[in-house]
């Protein structure tokens, strides 16, 4: 038999998981889910793997002594370079 919960859907478009999903998945307060298209149907299902990743990522950020603004300088430049190696010769 399949298990069907019904979720009501906020003006922001803000869904609660019930409790028994969020216990099943073990999702808590600051986890995210994704939800991935199959056809016509939707499935939700906790970012495991993917969040702890995440977190190494960032700690070796810090440690770096790489800032936000650092960072979008590296984007803008190769950026730029990216665009006019791609565009500049259709002029």
């Amino acid at each position: 038999m399949t298990d069907a919960y019904v979720c009501k859907v906020t003006s922001v478009g803000q869904i609660t998981l019930p409790k028994e999903i969020r216990k099943e998945l073990n999702i808590k307060g600051d986890d995210f889910v994704i939800l991935e298209k199959i056809g016509e149907t939707y499935f939700l299902r906790k970012v495991g793997i993917e969040k702890d990743l995440l977190k190494k990522i960032r700690a070796k950020v810090r440690k770096s002594g790489l800032t936000k603004e650092k960072l979008a300088k590296i984007l803008e430049e190769v950026s730029e370079g990216t665009w006019r190696k791609t565009y500049e010769g259709l002029r």
